[in-house]
């Protein structure tokens, strides 16, 4: 798809690049769209592990969605030609296909957006996070994020420069106390990397 444009590509060309023949490729995929559906789904659950992975190794709530910021920029650095191809792909998909896209992104996506909000709210409850609209909070990073990814591509924004903002101008002072509690010692992009390396 990247060499030739996502109009140019058909199940046959799909079949010789995988060195397969045709029936063979249509006995697992009806069609291009489900080909996509399926590598949408593998790319989201390699992104959620990526997540995990990265909240994971922090403690406060509000140093967990500023690593999620991270992890997703992470992800994007290592994984952004085939990202751009997909959303190249389901530009030029069938009707339904933006859609079912969007159902299965958003069903990826709650349950981290949960796990986000009820960390906030028992922070509150703590008197780790400063009173706040977790919803608010959270909906606001993601959105945040979207926009940053969008603009990574169209202009080559770099996740520093959100980074700095959204920590600084929202997240940081909603953090009182706990784990990790100077907001200048939360390790950046390339010091969580680094933790990474070492645990591994």
């Amino acid at each position: 798809m990247r060499e030739r444009g996502t109009h140019n590509v058909t199940m046959s060309d799909l079949a010789a690049a995988l060195g397969m023949k045709r029936p063979t490729l249509y006995w697992y995929f009806r069609d291009l769209g489900h080909v996509f559906d399926t590598v949408f789904e593998h790319v989201l659950e390699r992104q959620r592990a990526l997540v995990s992975e990265r909240v994971a190794q922090v403690v406060h709530p509000i140093d967990q969605i500023i690593a999620y910021g991270d992890a997703i920029d992470a992800y994007f650095q290592a994984e952004g030609p085939m990202l751009v191809s997909l959303v190249s792909f389901w530009g030029a998909s069938v009707a339904d296909q933006p859609e079912r896209v969007s159902k299965t992104a958003l069903a990826s996506f709650m349950p981290i957006r949960l796990l986000a909000i009820a960390r906030l709210e028992q922070g509150i409850r703590d008197g780790t996070v400063a009173p706040c609209d977790p919803h608010g909070i959270v909906d606001l990073v993601a959105v945040t994020i979207d926009g940053y990814l969008l603009h990574r591509v169209a202009r080559g924004l770099r996740w520093e420069e959100v980074r700095g903002v959204l920590w600084e101008r929202v997240l940081a002072p909603l953090k009182r106390g706990g784990p990790s509690s100077d907001p200048t010692s939360l390790p950046g992009p390339a010091a969580a990397t680094a933790v990474s390396a070492a645990r591994s």
